[in-house]
């Protein structure tokens, strides 16, 4: 077991400093961003248009961001992190808002047709009378 670790540790160097504590929960975290928004999207709760202002919003949030968290003065401290925190956030939205536009569905409009109306199988609802 001892031979394992030091064989991982000597390829992967970066494991020695990685805090779990905060990779697991940005970790699923990020998971669950990324899976609630396409399914969101495949029971149509939004439209496309909105799923594509949030790529693009977040993305642009997410750039800024990353840009302040790789600032010298930021790195390591408590600050540092809830900046990263943010912006692997923002990345998830982005990239759950990507998926979200592959994964829509309009949604049916049961409750239209069920309020006591009669269904209507022509553009114009004038013909439908002349049919009965």
């Amino acid at each position: 077991m001892l031979m394992i670790s030091l064989s991982t540790v000597s390829f992967f160097p970066s494991l020695l400093t990685v805090n779990f504590g905060v990779v697991v929960p940005l970790a699923l975290s990020c998971i669950v961003v990324v899976a609630v928004i396409p399914a969101a999207a495949c029971r149509g709760k939004l439209n496309v248009p909105v799923y594509a202002l949030m790529l693009f919003g977040a993305s642009f949030v997410a750039y800024g961001v990353g840009r302040v968290a790789g600032a010298q003065s930021i790195q390591g401290t408590t600050l540092g992190v809830v900046v990263s925190f943010v912006f692997f956030l923002l990345v998830a939205t982005a990239v759950g808002s990507f998926l979200g536009i592959f994964f829509y569905r309009q949604p049916t409009d049961d409750s239209m047709a069920g309020g006591g109306e009669p269904h209507v199988t022509s553009p114009v609802p004038a013909m439908d009378k002349d049919r009965h």
